[in-house]
């Protein structure tokens, strides 16, 4: 018992310290409380999967009325901007100059005569250098198109779609949860492996290695006050999201709290354990940035998890970030079983206690 109080004081004097050193720097404060916010408003507001604003041209004869009402559907679509084109423009060069991204050519004869005669003389050409922004274009194009031919006829069946969980496809619904993640991610990874790094740098790890104290008071005396602004951070950004920017939370309130602890827990203990091997703070920041960049582009916030290959879907199972973003997706918008989440939070549990396993290891090697 005596050996506990002990170890408990030791474990609460390297807390203050912790803190006292943090907080005693007004730019340390900013980048702690004020940055996430801002970056949470730039995703939030700059940052869209929804692809508008395309300059589009179109080369047809001036009697093809039909032809004009086409773009006359494209222009109110919303998603457009017309470019005027004049004959004999360089349209080749316009597109390398970004000044148009498609252009529509008119059948060679008029439309309502190319139809006539079963013909699909329609002709789409874009730039493909944004593959998103090029595959939106044709289906945009493709569904005006559809839409003004079978208004001529009866179509033989109606398609009635209905959208769940996001109905009126607002991208910061989808982008909100991952940019969470990221930025608690950031927080956490970073200042947490630079901490002993720090230490190791100024050369004040020596003194306190001499000190009658354990590789696991030693990691959780470094560990406890991220995890505490950790979790301060993560619950400041999901109140800017569901507060201020409405994004829906249908979920339970108390698996949301567990899960940003869960998810702390593993970030805080992944940035522990490169701290163990950083030689300066230089160093944990390098690693750090390393780590948090591949777990970016693995945690499904950017690309499909699905589509990737066999092999890195094993990969991710090691990635936090992927977990958590599929419990904010699920409990934020689609109320998802506990069961769902409670899998996805013991992931993350086990993650986080691996890598403090892994860093006892470390601290020990260290201190032999």
């Amino acid at each position: 018992m005596n050996n506990l109080n002990k170890s408990f004081y030791t474990i609460r004097g390297f807390i203050k310290k912790e803190f006292a050193q943090i907080l005693r720097d007004k730019k340390m404060r900013i980048v702690l409380f004020v940055l996430p916010v801002v970056q949470m408003i730039v995703f939030a507001v700059a940052i869209s999967t929804e692809v508008k604003n395309i300059k589009i041209g179109f080369q047809y004869t001036v009697s093809d009325t039909e032809f004009v009402q086409v773009i006359d559907h494209i222009e109110k679509s919303g998603w457009f901007k017309i470019v005027p084109l004049k004959p004999g423009d360089d349209i080749a060069l316009k597109m390398k100059n970004g000044a148009l991204d498609a252009v529509l050519f008119a059948p060679l004869e008029k439309m309502t005569v190319d139809r006539e005669r079963k013909n699909q003389g329609y002709q789409l050409i874009v730039d493909g250098t944004n593959l998103i922004r090029a595959q939106s274009v044709e289906r945009y194009i493709n569904t005006i198109l559809s839409n003004k031919i079978m208004g001529q006829v009866n179509p033989p069946l109606m398609l009635n779609v209905r959208t769940l969980y996001n109905p009126e496809m607002k991208s910061a619904y989808f982008l909100i949860p991952g940019t969470m993640a990221m930025i608690v991610g950031l927080i956490t990874v970073l200042l947490t492996s630079m901490s002993l790094s720090r230490e190791k740098e100024m050369g004040t790890l020596e003194m306190i290695l001499v000190t009658p104290i354990s590789s696991i008071e030693l990691i959780l005396g470094k560990t406890i006050p991220f995890l505490i602004l950790g979790i301060i951070n993560a619950m400041t950004i999901l109140f800017f999201a569901i507060v201020i920017f409405r994004v829906p939370m249908n979920g339970n309130y108390f698996l949301l709290g567990l899960s940003v602890f869960a998810f702390v827990f593993s970030t805080v203990n992944v940035g522990t354990f490169i701290s163990t091997f950083a030689k300066n703070q230089q160093q944990a920041m390098l690693g750090g940035f390393i780590f948090l960049f591949v777990a970016n582009l693995l945690a499904g916030i950017m690309f499909p998890i699905d589509n990737m290959p066999a092999l890195m879907k094993w990969v991710v199972n090691l990635n936090p970030l992927k977990f958590y973003v599929e419990i904010l997706r699920g409990l934020m918008l689609k109320d998802a079983s506990a069961t769902f989440v409670v899998q996805n939070i013991l992931a993350l549990f086990g993650i986080g206690i691996g890598f403090a396993y892994l860093s006892f290891r470390r601290m020990q090697e260290y201190l032999s």
